[in-house]
């Protein structure tokens, strides 16, 4: 393995609003608000969000 960072991005239309990118800018309000009841994980970074969109790799996990 090459140790790079996995950058499948499942929307690269749109790849510069997902929360990867946004933390990048320094935008911790806007990932916050993002972020407040999550119900997705990203397979590339393990970030989670309210909505799928949100992220390169998404996929719903079960909240208890």
């Amino acid at each position: 393995m090459s140790g790079a960072a996995k950058t499948d991005c499942k929307n690269l239309a749109e790849h510069q609003l997902h929360l990867c990118q946004l933390k990048k800018k320094g935008l911790r309000e806007e990932v916050a608000a993002r972020t407040d009841d999550p119900g997705y994980l990203c397979h590339n970074c393990n970030a989670s969000a309210n909505q799928a969109k949100d992220l390169c790799n998404p996929s719903p996990f079960i909240k208890r």
